[in-house]
């Protein structure tokens, strides 16, 4: 220690001579020494930080040595994974459980396998009286659905008129479509009867023509006897018959009730879980004096449809015989008298059924 002014300096012994008073001024020496007294502080703090940070690594290090050789914390570490394994394990098995409760609740409602399939169309108007000219829009709730539909009685198929607009209701029509979505079973049917007071089923009118009947013309036809889904089968024979007169200028060429021969292409008999028989028919030509006209048409039949839906779901019950045949589909039954319309397929002149007297078709 060293008294310098009257003020009591600590300085390192090999630099003493900082703070020796030969000078005249000591007050600078003074200041110098006071700097130096800091420095040297600040090195002992600094030496005593570092030998913490060296004692705590030596630390980690022997308490990581003591935790890889020590066979009892090996041995708490091990049972601590096999509890969180246990775990998942009883976590896994609670949701097999839970699942397999979930079948379970699903057997007992005596429902089996669920098919998606599109929803209904939705008509804009009820069922019932309507008046002359009244329209009708077609909806269904499922994306990207396409509707198809007939006013003739008929089933509708994808095959049918396609939905483009509002249906003008002139007579007493009969509305029937279905919905069709990608990757999903076509809708069931809808339906609605609409009554047009006052309205009349009005005769097909004759069909004049230049004594060509050109491809793409409309024929009208009607059923001539009855057929049933569940006798009727694939290949049999349905008899149809023309539903007006063709003629060549005045002269009747073809005339109305000449017989025309449908083939039945599908005939399913009802099923026993609510599903309905159906019976399809094509026709491919007409024959009359000598003339053979090619012919591209068909209509599908559905009966009853008893299956039960849920929000665009079937649900097929899985029930007992008896129930089973409780809940039995209604067949298909084509009457005599019901009209359809078929296309004509390629031009064919009528020069030899004109040249031909025309017989009288019998009944």
């Amino acid at each position: 220690m060293q008294r310098l002014n009257g003020i009591d300096e600590i300085v390192p012994s090999d630099r003493a001579f900082d703070c020796l008073p030969p000078q005249p001024f000591a007050s600078g020496r003074v200041q110098r020494c006071r700097k130096h007294a800091v420095k040297n502080q600040e090195m002992v703090n600094g030496g005593g930080e570092m030998k913490i940070i060296l004692l705590a690594g030596i630390f980690v290090l022997a308490a990581s040595s003591a935790w890889a050789q020590d066979p009892g914390m090996d041995a708490a570490m091990q049972a601590s994974q096999a509890a969180i394994q246990a775990n998942m394990q009883a976590s896994q098995q609670a949701m097999a459980d839970m699942q397999q409760a979930m079948q379970n609740a699903n057997d007992t409602t005596n429902y089996g396998p669920v098919i998606a399939i599109t929803q209904l169309p939705k008509f804009s108007v009820k069922a019932g009286n309507v008046a002359a000219g009244t329209l009708v829009r077609m909806q269904s709730r499922t994306h990207k659905a396409t509707i198809y539909y007939t006013t003739n009685g008929w089933s509708p198929t994808v095959h049918s008129r396609r939905y483009i607009g509002p249906v003008k209701i002139d007579k007493d029509t009969m509305l029937q479509a279905i919905a069709v979505a990608p990757n999903m079973n076509p809708s069931l049917i809808m339906q609605a009867q609409f009554k047009v007071s006052g309205s009349a089923q009005n005769e097909p009118a004759t069909l004049a023509t230049s004594g060509v009947l050109r491809a793409g013309t409309r024929l009208e036809l009607t059923t001539a006897a009855d057929a049933s889904s569940k006798t009727a089968q694939v290949g049999d024979s349905l008899p149809l018959k023309l539903n007006q007169d063709v003629t060549v200028g005045s002269q009747v060429v073809i005339s109305k009730g000449t017989v025309v021969e449908g083939l039945i292409t599908q005939a399913d008999s009802a099923g026993h879980i609510g599903a309905p028989g159906d019976i399809s028919f094509e026709v491919h030509a007409l024959t009359a004096q000598g003339v053979t006209v090619p012919l591209r048409g068909g209509e599908t039949l559905d009966g009853d449809n008893r299956m039960q839906r849920r929000a665009g779901l079937v649900l097929i019950p899985i029930v007992g015989p008896i129930a089973m045949l409780a809940s039995k589909g209604g067949e298909a039954v084509i009457k005599p008298g019901m009209t359809f319309s078929v296309v004509v397929a390629a031009d064919t002149p009528l020069s030899a059924a004109a040249a031909a007297p025309v017989p009288v078709p019998a009944g």
